[in-house]
């Protein structure tokens, strides 16, 4: 099931940064990197960084006539009910890495919205160790629950402040304001990075 979405979001890829969309794509990388920081092509987490961005701009990113990428592409191609509901409906958000179950699964906590997650059993290997905090993507697909690429890994020794900002944010019941919070999680990442000889508790601060 996750190489059918997978396929899917490679063929929106591949169909919404060329051509006519070039344009817009040159744009919305401007913006993620203005919210999230700039990196070095160079770095370690290059790879993923750009993932997220690929992620962030398929399900977040608004084209000029105010629609997102995803819903471009559903509106232009027929994909079943599910696999629709499902790709309008992915859930970003702050995770936890809690436990590998006894059936194999690994379980996440959704630490934004205080739920508890099990990603499909046989799921692809994920580079995550039990208490690993991060913030990305799961999509939920004839009843199961797939992690997708775009992963920013953050530092554990910040978890219990991210716990704490995160049931702030969670009151405000926003959906603008979970966003924000979230792409700030990966400017404060970058930050963190750029300045790796200072305690990353003295950066990952919220007013």
């Amino acid at each position: 099931m996750l190489d059918t979405v997978h396929n899917h979001l490679d063929k929106v890829l591949g169909l919404y940064t060329q051509g006519d969309f070039f344009n817009d794509l040159k744009e919305a990388k401007e913006k993620y990197f203005s919210l999230t920081g700039k990196l070095d092509e160079d770095k370690d987490e290059f790879e993923s960084r750009m993932n997220s961005f690929n992620d962030w701009y398929i399900f977040q990113y608004r084209q000029k006539d105010g629609s997102k990428v995803i819903e471009d592409y559903i509106r232009n191609n027929q994909l079943e009910e599910d696999l629709s509901q499902a790709l309008l409906n992915v859930n970003h958000s702050l995770f936890e890495f809690t436990k590998t179950s006894f059936r194999k699964q690994i379980v996440l906590k959704d630490i934004l919205h205080d739920e508890k997650i099990t990603l499909v059993k046989n799921h692809p290997t994920i580079s995550l160790i039990e208490g690993d905090v991060f913030t990305g993507r799961v999509i939920k697909y004839k009843g199961e629950h797939y992690l997708l690429r775009g992963v920013c890994m953050l530092p554990q020794g910040v978890k219990s402040i991210l716990k704490k900002q995160s049931k702030k944010v969670r009151k405000q019941n926003s959906f603008e304001d979970e966003l924000n919070y979230l792409l700030q999680l990966e400017q404060l990442k970058t930050k963190a990075m750029h300045y790796s000889h200072i305690d990353p508790t003295k950066i990952f601060i919220f007013n």
